[in-house]
């Protein structure tokens, strides 16, 4: 099978000019660009520029996805509208990085995976339009992508023994049982486990609501602070009203200036995965005793019209069909349950045996029956 590599970058903040997009056209013939996304598809080869650095000049997102299991998403994030000191507390391993871009004008969030479990043929495209809104919750202060992203690095640092099992985990932010619709496409990027992410929810309290009415707390901000607000917004600064918006949450809840994140003690990595394997047998406890009630009242639906059962029988016996003798052979398995939960095998057996005789020469019906151990 042949290889498969997909880049997307996307422009967000502002697009690109007929100059920069005809630049961009030149790293490779394959390349699809327009003035807000740039793809590129190789089948063989690779690409030929610097993802990173194509990212700092000219877009905000980037996405990469290879056929070996390599996943990448990276976003540019102007450099005062994200907290690097609190990123960088959910930073493990080489799979979640955060560093200032030359200039310092902007910050680079990498997370970057390879898992050979995902080792599949899975085209790229639609994945980074589906994902880009992690880039405006990350610049509100919403970091639930980079816990996510963390449970999936630590669980393979852990494994590979790059870290310890008695790492704690990072900050856990509100709202991790409550994802966007962007986090679930992240969960099902990464393939990120449902149990250590159900495990990591329970110390996870809800997000609570925006404060509603933060024009109000404009006469709380100082005279210098307003003025200095005004003269920027003169110079045409981008994201200023993004800046603006976050200072008067700050004043509207200055007790809480961040997303509320659990007060109760960090678990290591060792405990969550313990809780993750005790998660999975109760799910599936829970699964089997929902399983054997559907069955059991099944077979009491079944045993109020035990006769037409026997009937429909013979009836798909007489047809000479695999698809009816299927169907027959699942009902004979439905009434061997429910001789087994009356303890009265005798009338069964009796039946199959005189199936048996009848359709000897069926060795179609015979064979069905026999991998079934109705006979």
């Amino acid at each position: 099978m042949s290889e498969y590599q997909y880049y997307e970058f996307q422009a967000i903040d502002r697009p690109l000019t007929a100059d920069q997009q005809a630049q961009v056209a030149t790293l490779s013939s394959r390349a699809h660009v327009t003035a807000h996304m740039a793809s590129f598809v190789y089948n063989y080869g690779d690409f030929r520029g610097d993802p990173e650095q194509l990212l700092r000049d000219y877009f905000d997102a980037m996405l990469y996805m290879a056929n070996w299991g390599a996943r990448r998403l990276m976003f540019r994030i102007p450099g005062g509208l994200i907290d690097t000191k609190r990123v960088k507390l959910y930073c493990i391993s080489e799979a979640i990085d955060v560093r200032q871009t030359p200039k310092k004008q902007h910050v680079i969030v990498d997370l970057e995976f390879n898992d050979e479990e995902q080792a599949e043929w899975t085209d790229g495209e639609g994945w980074l339009d589906a994902l880009i809104a992690l880039r405006e919750e990350l610049i509100q202060g919403d970091f639930r992508v980079l816990y996510l992203a963390w449970l999936k690095a630590a669980e393979g640092a852990v494994e590979m023994e790059e870290i310890a099992e008695d790492t704690l985990e990072p900050p856990v932010p509100a709202g991790l049982g409550q994802l966007s619709p962007a986090l679930e496409t992240f969960v099902r990027f990464l393939d990120i486990d449902a149990a250590l992410l159900a495990v990591a929810a329970q110390q996870s309290e809800k997000r609570r609501q925006e404060h509603p009415q933060l024009e109000a707390w404009i006469t709380q901000l100082p005279g210098t602070e307003q003025h200095d607000f005004l003269v920027r917004l003169s110079r045409g600064e981008a994201n200023l009203s993004l800046l603006l918006r976050r200072r008067l949450q700050e004043l509207a809840t200055e007790t809480q200036p961040h997303e509320r994140e659990a007060k109760t003690g960090r678990r290591t990595i060792a405990a969550l995965r313990e809780a993750a394997t005790v998660w999975r047998q109760q799910q599936q406890a829970a699964a089997q005793r929902q399983a054997e009630l559907a069955r059991r009242r099944h077979l009491e639906t079944l045993a109020a019209r035990e006769p037409q059962v026997w009937q429909e029988i013979e009836t798909l016996l007489e047809e000479k069909k695999a698809s009816a003798y299927d169907s027959a052979v699942s009902l004979l398995q439905d009434l061997r349950d429910l001789a087994t939960s009356r303890g009265d095998m005798a009338d069964l057996q009796q039946r199959l045996a005189d199936i048996e005789r009848t359709y000897s020469n069926r060795s179609a019906l015979l064979r069905r029956m026999r991998q079934s151990r109705l006979i």
